[in-house]
């Protein structure tokens, strides 16, 4: 290391033209960056369920869909001002790039049609097109049609009169969210006025409402980035410390968003505070050696010995602190969504480049950058503080070491310690995977986006459905009262043990179609008698109304079919109890796999895409969560050349992790793609203190034959101990900024992150020198 760090210095001026021009060229690329999210890019696609919903979505619509309500205030929607609105907003939908025009639904559309049975046969007419009712009479008659049938009393028009839904579906394609979301407030702004309400929820509106957020969200990080120098200037009194020290991460994310653009990458806002979570590593990393490098400085007053030291003591294990971090990152690699994998792949090598920016780059500047006279005179202030032992923080070195060390302090850590760990293995147990709450978890209970979806809920729960597809290996193979029958007993068995709180099946037209072929007696409310009589119903539903009609539940083949559910919210639980229930009736009650000609395929629709996403997150989470601190223990056992060393280093990330968890279950954080990237890059972020900890302890102990274990010990804790404090409290006052955000997840992600580093700091300082006295590794002998 001495050789490497001479010839780092002799060719710094080549280093840092190596490092600029690459600089220049990833700046470039940054421009080529787009921050936008693909739908697609979201989801397991090797997962059954999002197969099928791929499979199934372009016929009977995917996840992508909008629910919008109109509501009245005063009166009820029986006014043309009211049913103008309605007309106006279902002809607005079908401008709307990316729409499905055949799956617009609204009592304005020519498919709502008001069936009659008569003695000379079927009649049908439009409810309300191509106009709307002029006159009282026309009114009347409205009302009539919709108060006759069950589709639109309580289906599109809610029991009071006052609300009506506009239901919408979007092509699984790649989509504009941002321009979706500014064209469904367009629509918003000219339906609203001092009578009206139109609430609009669904994935396009919510992930547009994020993107449109991403303005403010980078306001708030910026205040983070101007915090941290203000921090640094305080500490040092250095006008070049508040510079350099953060140019470093500035590099940084420079090098990791230009590698994002040249290969054609996204940022998705899902995931946007783990690249951030890079440039504070590059930051961290730069502020342990720019407070080294003021410690040598006070002693010798030489910039150049001061770099050299830095390369010379520092590199290593600065090296393995990158190495562990660009694993616990690039492990998410392994769970099977794209934009995981894409953004893993990208904040690895953003990691890696930290080794160049971070741990060679710094000690370079800092042999250019001059030392005011300011600064001089702080460092021997702090100098003569240190050799006297005066001052609160050395007062405290003094007490807390021997303390520790040689006191009754270990015993008492490691007392705290089995409470912590036992505490939050309780709560970590509890953590919920995928949602926590009703509505957006990503948003404020009082955004208007939830707002709209309480609303929705309250008369019209139509927000997550769960679809279920009965397919058949041939045509008309639905054509079968056995296969009616069993659907209707699904269908029961969901209303009965799922939650679900309504729901569309093929089955109830049949059974209603049936009745009213008999004078609507309700003696003949049931299923046909043959399979003949059940082939003719199918082919009149088909072909009484207009194309597209039937789409939402059956093929023009007869060979697929669709059940769909809803639920009143997509929380962790209510999902994992619809999927079980629908599993339970299929492999117990079902009789259609028996014959092998038609079987059940779970499942599409918002349920069945958040359950493949939350099944695909439950499954990797260990895998990744066993693979980050392998690679912390066999990363720092080949830094430290002992396995003890491993293990005194993988102890308190381990608890640190289980509080995590701990802290997301008390909270009510759900574990899901936006939360598992941060919780496994936590993992390589915990273990940075205490390996240049446990270096700085190697150091103490080589500087005399005669230095025993704990004097070595005490001396790292009274002088290495407050810079770790001083690090970690710079990044943490940065962190809680991100309180402010307007985005509940980066607000919550900003404190969590923040507690996180909190108990790392402490584990290092405590449970670090306690763990390396218990297991006495050879190279501290």
């Amino acid at each position: 290391m001495k050789k490497f760090a001479e010839q780092i210095l002799k060719y710094r001026l080549a280093v840092l033209v190596a490092v600029f021009i690459p600089t220049v060229i990833f700046a470039f690329f940054c421009t080529k960056l787009s921050i936008s999210t693909d739908f697609n890019a979201l989801l397991p696609q090797t997962h059954p369920y999002i197969k099928i919903n791929q499979e199934f979505g372009k016929l009977f619509g995917g996840a992508n869909q909008l629910v919008m309500l109109l509501e009245v205030k005063d009166g009820d929607l029986f006014n043309q001002a009211t049913l103008q609105k309605v007309k106006d907003i279902s002809n607005q939908l079908r401008k709307l790039k990316g729409i499905d025009r055949f799956k617009i639904l609204s009592i304005a559309e020519s498919k709502m049609m008001d069936f009659k049975v008569t003695s000379y046969g079927f009649t049908s007419e439009p409810l309300m097109w191509p106009n709307i009712p002029k006159t009282d009479a026309d009114m009347e008659k409205l009302k009539n049609a919709i108060w006759a049938s069950p589709q639109y009393y309580g289906g599109l028009v809610s029991l009071d009169l006052k609300k009506t839904l506009i239901l919408a579906s979007f092509l699984e394609e790649k989509l504009d969210y941002e321009v979706i979301y500014n064209d469904l407030n367009k629509i918003r702004s000219a339906a609203e006025d001092k009578n009206h309400i139109l609430s609009i929820v669904g994935y396009p509106m919510h992930i547009g409402t994020i993107g449109h957020l991403v303005d403010k969200v980078n306001l708030v990080l910026l205040g983070t980035v101007l915090l941290i120098p203000v921090l640094l200037f305080l500490a040092y009194r250095s006008l070049w410390a508040t510079i350099m020290v953060p140019a470093t991460g500035v590099i940084s994310a420079i090098w990791g968003l230009g590698f994002m653009g040249m290969l054609g990458l996204n940022l998705d806002p899902l995931v946007f505070v783990l690249p951030f979570l890079i440039s504070l590593m590059a930051f961290r990393h730069s502020h342990q050696l720019y407070n080294r490098f003021y410690e040598e400085y006070s002693q010798h007053g030489d910039r150049m010995k001061g770099a050299r030291t830095l390369i010379e003591h520092m590199f290593l294990p600065g090296l393995t602190s990158v190495i562990t971090d660009a694993m616990g990152i690039a492990i998410i690699a392994i769970v099977p969504i794209p934009v995981l994998q894409n953004i893993a792949i990208a904040c690895a090598f953003w990691s890696v480049i930290t080794v160049i920016v971070g741990l060679i780059l710094t000690p370079i500047l800092l042999t250019y950058a001059p030392v005011s006279e300011r600064a001089v005179k702080r460092m021997a202030q702090e100098r003569e503080k240190e050799k006297n032992r005066t001052g609160y923080d050395n007062r405290f070195g003094n007490w807390l070491g021997p303390w520790l060390i040689t006191g009754k302090g270990k015993g008492l850590v490691l007392a705290i310690v089995c409470c912590m760990l036992v505490f939050s293995w309780y709560w970590s147990e509890r953590l919920i995977v995928g949602d926590a709450h009703v509505g957006s978890n990503l948003l404020y209970p009082s955004s208007r986006y939830n707002q709209d979806s309480e609303r929705i809920n309250k008369s019209h729960p139509l927000i997550n459905p769960l679809s279920i597809i009965v397919s058949g290996e041939k045509k008309f193979a639905l054509n079968s009262v056995d296969v009616l029958m069993d659907i209707y007993s699904f269908s029961r068995h969901m209303f009965r043990t799922s939650g679900a709180v309504s729901g569309e099946t093929i089955v109830l037209p049949i059974l209603g179609l049936t009745k009213a072929n008999h004078g609507n007696d309700p003696r003949w409310y049931g299923f046909p008698d043959t399979d003949k009589e059940t082939l003719k119903i199918f082919e009149w539903l088909k072909s009484a109304g207009a194309p597209g009609d039937t789409d939402r539940y059956i093929d023009y083949n007869d060979q697929y079919t669709n059940i769909v559910m809803y639920y009143k919210d997509k929380t962790g639980p209510t999902i994992q109890k619809a999927i079980a229930s629908a599993k339970e009736f299929i492999e117990k009650q079902s009789k259609l796999d028996k014959n092998g000609n038609v079987k059940y395929q779970l499942a599409g629709g918002v349920i069945g895409v958040e359950a493949a996403i939350n099944e695909t997150v439950a499954q990797k989470q260990l895998q990744t969560l066993l693979l980050a601190l392998a690679s912390v223990f066999l990363f720092c056992t080949i830094q430290f050349r002992s396995w003890k060393a491993g293990l005194i280093l993988t102890i308190p990330v381990i608890l640190s992790n289980f509080m995590a968890f701990a802290y997301m279950a008390i909270n009510g954080i759900g574990l899901s793609i936006s939360t598992l990237p941060v919780s496994s890059a936590g993992i390589g972020m915990g273990v940075d203190y205490g390996i240049y900890l446990l270096a700085r302890m190697y150091e103490e102990k080589k500087m005399g034959a005669s230095v025993t274990l704990e004097e070595a010990l005490i001396r790292t804790v009274q002088t290495y101990g407050k810079s770790i404090f001083y690090i970690a409290g710079t990044l943490i006052l940065g962190l809680l900024v991100w309180a402010l955000s307007p985005l509940k997840f980066q607000s919550e992600m900003g404190v969590m992150l923040a507690v996180i580093l909190f108990f790392n700091c402490l584990g290092a300082i405590f449970l670090v020198p306690v763990l390396a006295l218990l297991f006495k590794p050879k190279f501290l002998l």
